[in-house]
């Protein structure tokens, strides 16, 4: 709206300048209020620009209005003068000073900015750019204005200071402008620079022209340069209200002119002013060429200095520039070695993380995969030299029970030790690896005929007959081992572990401690384990266990004390499985676990029922595998039957054998002293059959011990078997135990069982094992009196 303004202002003034035919007081009196509303309008305008900005800025907008209302100032004494005292104002009244005034506001303002940036503006080379045009423009100035003056002698000194101050003011006004635009760092947008820049140098020109009209006595109001005056101070008024608006592009700062490398008009500017300079002095050949030549003289000097500060500024950027590359060749060296040095580290990193990806972090032993790959390459180097290899499994005896006694860190340094005796008792060629766990696998490579093995294996033992030294602790290690041999038990790498670790389970159930070659029988063996596995775990969820009693007679009256809860498995197809097949496969396995906790439940919530209906002398025995005596969750597990079913504790039995005492007898008595605590009764199940420990007997809090079948079944035929049951109730009796004998099948047993004072039978001889329907009405029947003789 602003420019629209400045262009009606000054069509209005050229148009009354130009065409108006009033009188002359009229015409001027429209001029002379024309003019006065220029500054008058730009002023307020530049002053409004003051109090909206926030930044420094604000100074140099209230300078330049300040500078606008001086101007105004002057052009109401015009006003006066013509329009109400009706005299001629005199060249270089009142008037001349606030235009004057205005001049030097104006300078201030520029002044004012230059310093503010002079970090940016006041640069060597720029000052000798400036100085080169200011010495032109000097020159031309005193040739053609100043010059004159001191010529003519009429003129008084008030007439020649206020004729030097115009050129003075309008060549400094000049140096503002070009400064502005030549400087290394903008002061404004692009679009309010060019506005400030023009309107001075529209200002200057008019002051030039008005100057030059005054000297030659020929100046009157109206001429066609008087409407510049306004132009160039509405033009600096636009210029302050577009500083109000948001900046839309960054302002260059003088990096970022320094580094573009393009030839500007900036540049060239003080040479065409140079240039210009010698062409006014070829065209003006008058004697008087003093201030032509003198301003030509500093213009060159000053471009010869500035050409030798640029030379050696060059020369300084140039060793700079030496001593930078300098260093960055020194600071490229140090990062080679360093990248080096890291490439180095890199590789070091690699070759670990691929030892780790192939060996056993704990034994250093190769793993899995880097066997199978070692095992791929001895099946094709054997089949290509018609030989033969063998894949050896080795599992050590007993390894959880002495990982469970003396803690993980211990059985670490177990298998870090046997890693180390079997690595030193292998052929260089041959392979052992640590497939996880205390399980071990060996390739023994080259092999001609397979009677070559045997030895091979009996020096593995040999060497661990010694006994391993852990902490200070002396451990005796056996081994279970399966082999088997490529390519007659198989033909890939596959084929060969599942045969050899098939051939390692066979000779832990021959007692451990052996090696076993693998053969078809072990494979249909395992074949048709892993079927019986299947089905167990369907039994399982399908609920396909029964529970049969069987039921246990006080010797001395004949009555029924008490049952022996005992699992069956009948099938879908109703096909009764043997314990003796499915019971240890459920052990090894673990799932023993929830049939042992199913077992409890049941057989306590039947006994209950029997309690209800007047049978409350009746004891429970419930048998507890070893897995399930020294798992954690036990004592859980039977508070919990208990507290279900309402079974009381004092009537439960829980069987167990010698064996849990082997791996870890201090567990064991602790478990059962906690089981005591809790009123459940305890008994020992087969004793003398397995690791009978008279230390053990004495040491167990004990309720029962119950005599095995094998003992009982030929004492009335074997002195030896008399003897040693008559000495088991001995020491039972002296030891406050109750003794169960199990298997009694005949009249003859019983009548040696009541002779030594046995307290309880089980057996054929009464009953076999039945079904819970069928042990209620043997409680409600009672047994047939031939069975009591």
């Amino acid at each position: 709206m602003f420019a629209v303004y400045i262009f009606f202002h000054i069509s209005i003034y050229y148009a009354w300048t130009l065409f108006n035919e009033s009188n002359d007081y009229i015409h001027l009196l429209g001029i002379i209020l024309i003019s006065w509303l220029a500054p008058l309008v730009a002023g307020i305008a530049l002053y409004i620009v003051h109090l909206k900005i926030h930044n420094p800025d604000r100074y140099f907008w209230l300078l330049c209005s300040l500078g606008c209302f001086s101007y105004a100032i002057a052009q109401g004494i015009w006003f006066y003068s013509h329009s109400i005292a009706r005299v001629e104002a005199p060249y270089m009244g009142w008037a001349d000073l606030f235009y004057l005034l205005q001049i030097l506001l104006y300078l201030a303002a520029f002044t004012y900015q230059l310093w503010r940036k002079k970090e940016n503006a006041h640069q060597i080379k720029f000052l000798f750019d400036m100085g080169i045009i200011v010495a032109v423009f000097t020159a031309l100035s005193w040739h053609y204005l100043i010059q004159p003056l001191f010529s003519s002698g009429s003129a008084s000194p008030l007439l020649l200071a206020a004729s030097v101050g115009y050129p003075i003011g309008d060549l400094l006004l000049l140096f503002a402008a070009v400064s502005f635009y030549l400087g290394s760092a903008y002061f404004f947008q692009s679009r309010v620079l060019a506005l400030i820049v023009a309107g001075l140098i529209v200002q200057v020109f008019a002051d030039t022209a008005y100057l030059l009209s005054m000297i030659a006595g020929s100046y009157n109001a109206g001429t066609l340069y008087d409407p510049l005056w306004s132009l160039g101070l509405l033009m600096t008024a636009l210029a302050g209200l577009y500083a109000l608006e948001p900046q839309n592009e960054a302002i260059p700062t003088a990096a970022s002119a320094q580094a573009d490398g393009r030839i500007s008009l900036r540049m060239l500017l003080p040479y065409f002013s140079m240039v210009l300079l010698f062409i006014v002095m070829i065209f003006e050949q008058k004697n008087d060429m003093n201030g032509l030549i003198a301003g030509a003289g500093v213009s060159v000097i000053l471009i010869i200095t500035r050409q030798v500060f640029t030379l050696q500024d060059n020369r300084k950027l140039l060793a700079r520039y030496h001593e930078l590359t300098s260093v960055l060749e020194e600071k490229i060296e140090q990062r080679t070695v360093e990248v080096t040095s890291k490439n180095e580290q890199l590789k070091k990193a690699v070759r670990q993380m691929k030892h780790m990806a192939y060996h056993d972090v704990l034994s250093g032993l190769p793993n899995r995969r880097l066997f199978l790959e070692k095992l791929e390459a001895a099946i094709s180097a054997a089949k290509l030299n018609s030989r033969k290899v063998a894949v050896v499994f080795i599992d050590l005896d007993r390894f959880k029970n002495i990982n469970d006694t003396f803690g993980h860190e211990f059985g670490d340094l177990l298998l870090q030790g046997f890693s180390q005796k079997i690595t030193g008792n292998l052929r260089s060629n041959d392979t052992v690896s640590r497939q996880g766990g205390d399980e071990f696998t060996l390739i023994l490579n080259n092999i001609q005929a397979e009677t070559d093995i045997a030895p091979m294996i009996h020096r593995l033992q040999s060497a661990l007959a010694t006994p391993l030294v852990i902490n200070g602790q002396e451990l005796h290690i056996s081994m279970s081992i399966g082999i088997a041999i490529y390519p007659k038990d198989g033909e890939t790498t596959g084929e060969l572990l599942k045969h050899a670790d098939s051939a390692m389970y066979s000779a832990k159930e021959k007692g451990k401690n052996n090696y076993q070659f693998f053969s078809d029988d072990m494979a249909v063996t395992a074949s048709r384990k892993i079927a019986l596995e299947n089905d167990l775990r369907r039994a399982l969820a399908n609920e396909e266990f029964i529970l049969h009693y069987q039921p246990q007679i006080q010797a001395a009256t004949g009555e029924i004390i008490g049952m022996e809860a005992l699992v069956r498995w009948q099938n879908a197809d109703g096909k009764i499985i043997s314990p003796g097949e499915f019971i240890p496969l459920a052990e090894e396995t673990r799932l023993i676990l929830p049939i042992g906790e199913w077992v409890l439940y049941t057989a306590c919530r039947q006994a209950k029922k029997w309690h209800d209906t007047g049978h409350s002398q009746l004891k429970l025995a419930v048998n507890l595998s070893p897995l399930q005596f020294l798992h954690d969750d036990l004592m859980d597990t039977v508070r919990l039957a208990l507290e279900k079913t309402g079974f009381p504790a004092a009537s439960l039995e829980l069987e167990i054998t010698e064996g849990v005492a082997v791996d870890d007898a201090e567990k064991a008595i602790s478990r059962m002293l906690t089981l005591r605590k809790l009123g459940v009764r305890i008994a020992i199940d087969d004793f003398g059959t397995g690791y009978s420990s008279l230390n053990y007997l004495k040491r167990f809090p004990l309720n029962n011990l119950k005599i095995a079948q094998p003992f009982v079944q030929d004492m009335a035929t074997n002195p030896h078997d008399k003897a040693l049951v008559e000495a088991m109730i001995f020491i039972a009796h002296r030891l406050d135990m109750s003794v169960v004998a199990e298997g009694v099948e005949t009249g003859e047993q019983l009548a040696l069982l009541k002779e030594m004072n046995c307290d309880e039978i089980q057996g054929y001889f009464f009953s076999r094992p039945l079904t819970a329907e069928k042990f209620s009405a043997l409680l409600a029947n009672g047994l047939p009196s031939i069975k009591l003789v």
